[in-house]
């Protein structure tokens, strides 16, 4: 059942002139982990509303398997159920609760605060790009790779967030973690199972679960249909055929564990956010702005700081002096919402959590956020500002994801 009430109460109390702003104390992505640890136990933070689990068959469940599509939120959702056959079934027999995400709305910061706990005012990831000044150094946050493909100088991976894993924690409260994922190594406390294509990854989901001994937390990650979203739009054929054959790859994987299993396992399906298609044609390039470029801030090596955030969700540090005036420009020239640094701690935009040194310092002077379009530096990314579908800013297309909750007994 999908609770179409619940999206039209978040956009009611959260949405301001079509931007959409996160629940942190509610319905949102990163109070998932939180619910998950409750359902068997243990304790990781802040949890979904009870209702999110209203009706569905949480008694004596021995795992928890999450599988997280990365970038399939609420509206694509809506639009692709009734072309796939598992995901239709899925939506008759769960409990499909609209959630928004996180600011940004990006995997960067938003996966990290799934598997901390954390929120961005917190871990510190403000995107996929991240500046640092106490090192000066640009980075790409998930790869934790420069630019130019190599490690910052002066900074080390544990450099990237300032959370811990919720893992170790959970081991110790009696919960074991298994990750089937597209990578060799995983969170600490956490036990990868390692797929290399869709084709493997029902081998690895059923590996993942057939592996946890008592209490467990399983854990599968998708990155598929983001992946195409960004290059071809939400709207599709080859984004509708790999929604399909993602879905069939996970009724591979749950059709092949055995009767007791399932009756023993809580499946919830999320996102850890939606996409918003934008037109290439029209995405802007902030690198044709001389007066902007012309007031951001020079890193360590005299080259104006570009790289913070990403083309939905970009962060400027600018010149002192020079915040007041572009932020009022910027607002005048573009359909965006322009955040000075202190507008956005006011608006709790990164998190209702007292912020740590490590993000305060990575904040840029402002947020910008554009209403439906990408905007980033052409004449550096230009395949940045090619990409249809986006994701990272305030659209309600990118900011509402789902959590669907079904015992898989009541699936297979």
């Amino acid at each position: 059942m999908l609770r179409t009430d619940v999206a039209a109460s978040l956009r009611d109390r959260f949405e301001d002139d079509g931007f959409l702003f996160p629940d942190y104390d509610g319905y949102c992505f990163a109070n998932v982990p939180g619910s998950v640890a409750s359902l068997l136990g243990a304790d990781a933070g802040r949890s979904l509303p009870a209702d999110t689990f209203g009706g569905v068959d949480t008694d004596d469940i021995e795992t928890v398997l999450v599988v997280l599509v990365d970038g399939f939120g609420w509206t694509q959702w809506r639009r692709e159920r009734t072309h796939h056959g598992f995901l239709d079934r899925l939506s008759a027999a769960a409990r499909v609760t609209p959630l928004t995400s996180i600011y940004p709305s990006e995997t960067a910061a938003a996966i990290t605060t799934f598997h901390t706990g954390a929120l961005p005012a917190k871990h510190g990831v403000v995107g996929w790009n991240v500046h640092d000044p106490a090192s000066g150094e640009t980075f790409e946050a998930l790869p934790f790779l420069t630019k130019a493909g190599e490690e910052p100088n002066g900074l080390g991976p544990d450099d990237v967030f300032d959370a811990d894993a919720i893992y170790p924690s959970l081991a110790e409260q009696g919960v074991e973690a298994h990750h089937a994922v597209p990578f060799e190594e995983t969170y600490e406390g956490a036990t990868a199972h390692t797929y290399g294509s869709l084709d493997e990854l029902p081998g690895q989901l059923r590996a993942a679960v057939d592996a946890a001994d008592g209490r467990s937390y399983c854990f599968c990650y998708v990155p598929h249909v983001d992946h195409e979203g960004h290059r071809t739009g939400t709207r599709s054929d080859a984004y509708r055929e790999t929604v399909g054959e993602v879905f069939e790859a996970v009724e591979r994987a749950l059709a092949g564990l055995d009767d007791e299993t399932r009756e023993e396992t809580l499946l919830l399906v999320t996102a850890d956010h939606g996409h918003v298609d934008t037109d290439p044609a029209h995405n802007v390039d902030l690198d044709a702005d001389a007066e902007l470029v012309d007031a951001l801030a020079e890193g360590p090596d005299g080259e104006p700081i570009r790289f913070a955030g990403s083309p939905r969700n970009v962060q400027l540090h600018l010149q002192r002096g020079r915040v007041g005036p572009t932020a009022d420009r910027l607002a005048a020239s573009l359909d965006a919402r322009v955040l000075t640094q202190s507008l956005a701690l006011e608006r709790e935009l990164f998190g209702d959590v007292e912020p740590s040194e490590r993000f305060l310092r990575r904040l840029g002077d402002l947020v910008l956020t554009h209403r439906d379009l990408g905007t980033w530096w052409g004449d550096h990314e230009p395949e940045e500002l090619a990409l249809v579908g986006m994701h990272g800013g305030l659209h309600p297309e990118e900011m509402l994801t789902a959590v669907a909750a079904v015992r898989l007994s009541e699936l297979f």
